[in-house]
């Protein structure tokens, strides 16, 4: 007969030791590695059950409870011992409030009998996913001390239209720090700073909130015009101490917006005094270091930029984000169109009507054909979701953020500047 009794510290090396001699998974195929189990046992609020027979450790559980949520992950040892170990397992997890237990077993595995015996049935129409967390990743708190966040994997993915910013964007960016050891055998150095330039409204911003996405690291962005909160003397001590901290953090994509508020051709252009701008350009160089971390420096007027701020040994890539074509604004549009209603729409009109519209504008636009269909329906209770006619209403009442100099502009300044 097995006793069961708590986990004690001194149990450890037993554990791994009874894991060994019955595979790495332990019997229930809960997929988790040694190293993992080791660090659930460890957590606080994880119960952990030992089965001892003749003095001997025969069986663990681990378990934990989530509010009416009991999870038990993991369940080893021969036959007798795991009988025991899942009735204590669930009494605990019960009293601390559990009113449903899951368990991961596959179904070649001899705990899944046993669990099916105890009254535990297939989970119907449930997927199990599971997705790895890279090692880079940094906590939520230390993120949201530094005013960062942490973005959704799924938002690279959802960037629709933009395809060729998008695509060059991927290829020299995120693929050779997704990829870092396939980057070096063919001799790429993965970037550590990058600058994109482009009107206002062209999705600059999200661009750089998407590769922080794709690569599963923290978003922090860097304003200068917050640097002065403490006082004009304490603003390159502020950037430092800003940087020390990013640092800190096992991988971070720091973003700064309005670049040329620090490094402008012109001081007195800037919103921060030189001193800040000789540190800026003295940090720079730290996180280049820094095998996790990227910086992504954004301007719409990359005239403005010192030369000297955008030499090859501080930037790897200086790459254009320009306004919408054809193409990506009727990717855009259907987008909002699909959303917003279940009507036909000629989309083709509507990118017609909306030239030089950023995405942006788009978004506002899509906004008040919504707005008017609703307010339709309301005051004259007349049933119908958006239709071409207020799509094109919207567009008549948005006005573009581009004119035809800025994109005049943005063409010359791709010819001078763009370094992809």
């Amino acid at each position: 007969m097995s006793a069961v009794r708590p986990f004690r510290h001194r149990d450890l090396g037993l554990v791994v030791g009874l894991w060994g001699d019955h595979g790495p998974a332990g019997t229930s195929g809960d997929g988790l590695t040694v190293d993992e189990a080791i660090d659930l046992i460890t957590t606080s609020g994880v119960q952990v059950l030992v089965a001892e027979r003749h003095g001997q450790l025969v069986g663990v559980a681990i378990g934990a409870v989530t509010g009416p949520l009991g999870v038990i992950h993991r369940v080893s040892g021969d036959e007798q011992a795991t009988d025991r170990l899942l009735e204590e397992l669930e009494v605990v997890l019960a009293e601390l409030g559990a009113r449903k237990l899951i368990a991961r077993a596959h179904a070649a595995q001899p705990l899944s009998d046993r669990l099916l015996r105890r009254g535990f049935r297939p989970a119907q129409d449930v997927t199990v996913c599971e997705r790895e967390v890279p090692a880079t990743t940094a906590g939520p708190r230390a993120v949201s001390e530094l005013g960062g966040q942490l973005v959704s994997p799924g938002l690279w993915q959802q960037l629709e239209g933009m395809e060729q910013a998008k695509r060059l964007i991927e290829r020299r960016v995120i693929l050779p720090l997704e990829e870092p050891a396939l980057a070096a055998r063919h001799g790429v150095s993965p970037p550590r700073a990058i600058v994109l330039f482009g009107p206002p409204g062209t999705g600059k911003t999200t661009f750089a909130k998407g590769v922080a996405s794709r690569l599963g690291w923290p978003f922090i962005p860097i304003e200068p015009a917050q640097l002065s909160e403490e006082g004009v003397d304490q603003e390159s001590h502020r950037l430092a101490r800003t940087f020390d901290r990013l640092l800190e953090l096992p991988s971070a994509v720091a973003f700064v917006d309005e670049v040329e508020e620090i490094a402008s051709t012109r001081e007195e252009e800037r919103k921060v005094t030189p001193r800040v701008t000789t540190e800026f350009l003295r940090q720079v160089p730290r996180l280049r270091h820094a095998s996790h971390h990227v910086l992504v420096c954004a301007t719409n007027v990359i005239s403005r930029l010192d030369a000297a701020f955008l030499r090859p040994g501080r930037f790897d890539h200086v790459l254009p984000v320009g306004p919408p074509d054809d193409e990506a604004r009727a990717a855009i549009w259907r987008r909002y169109v699909s959303e917003i209603t279940g009507t036909a729409v000629d989309v083709d009109a509507l990118v017609a009507a909306s030239t030089r519209f950023t995405a942006a504008d788009i978004e506002f636009a899509a906004g008040k054909a919504a707005q008017m269909a609703f307010e339709r329906e309301y005051s004259g209770n007349v049933a119908g979701r958006a239709t071409t006619e207020d799509f094109l209403v919207g567009i008549e009442q948005t006005p573009p953020t581009l004119t035809p100099e800025m994109v005049e502009v943005f063409e010359r300044d791709v010819e001078r500047f763009a370094r992809t």
